[in-house]
């Protein structure tokens, strides 16, 4: 890979998880000021590890674990200050959180596809309650049917979509 194309490659991605990135740190500093500073410390370590990362796997992910270890260092710096939580909770916390982030985006793939495999009518439906945030009370007017009918339909879509992202998950092991 050229320098220009890693650079570029880098910067894609880093662009793409830094809000993920960010709040990880936030959620274990609870300091704007320090996150800020977490961050960029663990992107000066990204880029100068940028060579170990294996282009298939899940930046966001790396991430999230150099971010951890930058944050067990500022941790460490910061021993002379009271922290709100022990080392051990610390790491459960940031073990569940890495965990709890590479689902997400599982679950927002899963469901993505599962949208797509909705008939038209649901779609638009859900488009219309949750894009374009059109009331129910407003749906069922424009459709000539109650309210009740129409928080029938909707939970209806939703049970159908929640058991397929269900079924694509256990279907690629994401649990």
């Amino acid at each position: 890979m050229t320098d220009s194309s890693q650079i570029e490659t880098f910067s894609r991605l880093l662009i793409a998880n830094h809000r993920r990135l960010y709040g990880f740190v936030y959620t274990l500093v609870q300091n704007h000021t320090a996150a800020d500073d977490i961050v960029q410390e663990a992107t000066t370590v990204l880029w100068r590890k940028f060579d170990q990362f294996e282009p298939c796997s899940d930046f966001g992910a790396w991430a999230m674990k150099v971010a951890r270890l930058t944050v067990f260092e500022w941790r460490r710096n910061q021993a002379r200050l009271p922290l709100p939580i022990g080392d051990e909770l610390f790491e459960t916390i940031s073990e569940q959180a890495i965990k709890a982030s590479s689902n997400s985006e599982a679950r927002l793939d899963a469901l993505d596809g599962c949208v797509t495999g909705l008939n038209e009518r649901d779609r638009d439906l859900l488009s219309e309650r949750y894009n374009h945030n059109v009331a129910v009370s407003d749906i069922a007017k424009r459709s000539s049917r109650t309210r009740d009918a129409v928080y029938k339909v909707l939970a209806r879509i939703h049970r159908d979509l929640l058991e397929c992202i269900e079924h694509k998950l256990a279907a690629e092991g994401v649990v």
